[in-house]
């Protein structure tokens, strides 16, 4: 069996990872990738590398990570290693404006958005775009920060100053129409092997960081911001759901990854009052919520599919 690498750059992520691959008593090697040296006219070892790297990578001080990532994957596609979530997969994971374009490419409805360079265009771009209420988040973000909701275009003015000091790392802003939806969930679909896994309901009442990863619950639960009982409520953050088991949908998403030479991810999608489904966020860089997976009784955890599904990668390449 080929060796097998993961590529990452968060330390609390791969812990699960680990887990399951201890389960498995296979030994997984670790590629932490933030900054290095790439000898881009070697040959890689023949191994199977499994990318998890994050748009958020930044918030980690980790800037450059997604750009090293993708020099690494022109490296080992050029030398036909294999490479699960590779051949360009990067360039999904930072750029929504890149998903939407192949979300629409296989049939799915995403909100519409439109685009923005230049804070100076903000402003009479949301007039333009007359849609309210109206969300403005960066192109480049991850686990939903900097995301916002106004109400009207004055809240966009006064706003403006706010959403100037903290620009995208690309310098896109998406103007995005807001889903409204009967009740305050997004539902996220996981898939590993390109295959559904099964989805999960995420409350939208505490805002719009909806990381379902374990690290990501601690740091919430331990955020001065949130009141004890408020602490309580977030353990229920996450449930699992069959509500779209048998939807049309999941084939379109399985479409689309096979397409895009996706192996595993995350597609959050919401439904609005009319029951439309809105595909608006594809992660491939995917988490998985451990309290929510034993409440529902799941036969495997998110991780140990992944680690399955990479030994089995290891064993047929």
């Amino acid at each position: 069996m080929k060796s097998i690498y993961i590529l990452h750059e968060n330390e609390e992520w791969i812990v699960p990872l680990r887990e399951a691959f201890d389960k498995l008593n296979v030994p997984a090697k670790e590629w932490f990738v933030n900054e290095g040296h790439i000898e881009f006219d070697t040959v890689p070892e023949n191994a199977v590398y499994y990318n998890r790297m994050s748009a958020s990578s930044h918030t980690r001080d980790h800037r450059y990570a997604p750009e090293l990532t993708r020099v690494i994957d022109k490296w080992l596609g050029l030398n036909k290693a294999t490479v699960v979530n590779g051949n360009g997969v990067i360039d999904l994971e930072v750029c929504k404006i890149s998903q939407y374009a192949a979300l629409q490419q296989e049939g799915i409805a995403t909100p519409k958005t439109q685009a923005v360079v230049g804070a100076d265009f903000i402003v009479s771009a949301a007039e333009k775009f007359n849609t309210w209420p109206l969300i403005i988040k960066p192109n480049r973000g991850g686990k939903g920060l900097g995301v916002e909701k106004f109400n009207s275009l004055d809240d966009v003015k006064l706003g403006l100053r706010r959403l100037k000091a903290d620009s995208p790392l690309d310098g896109i802003w998406l103007l995005q129409e807001y889903v409204k939806s009967t009740e305050p969930y997004i539902v996220r679909c996981e898939y590993v092997g390109g295959k559904f896994l099964y989805a999960v309901k995420v409350s939208t009442e505490g805002g719009f960081e909806l990381c379902p990863a374990d690290g990501c619950s601690i740091e919430n639960a331990f955020c001065p911001a949130f009141e004890d009982d408020k602490a309580e409520q977030q353990q229920d953050k996450f449930e699992i759901t069959d509500i779209l088991d048998n939807s049309p949908l999941i084939k379109l998403h399985e479409q689309f990854l096979a397409k895009n030479q996706i192996d595993i991810a995350g597609i959050e999608v919401i439904c609005d009052e009319s029951g439309k489904w809105y595909s608006y966020d594809v992660n491939t860089n995917t988490n998985y919520n451990s309290k929510a997976e034993i409440k529902a009784g799941v036969p495997k955890s998110g991780m140990e599919a992944i680690a399955e599904y990479l030994v089995k990668v290891a064993e047929e390449s």
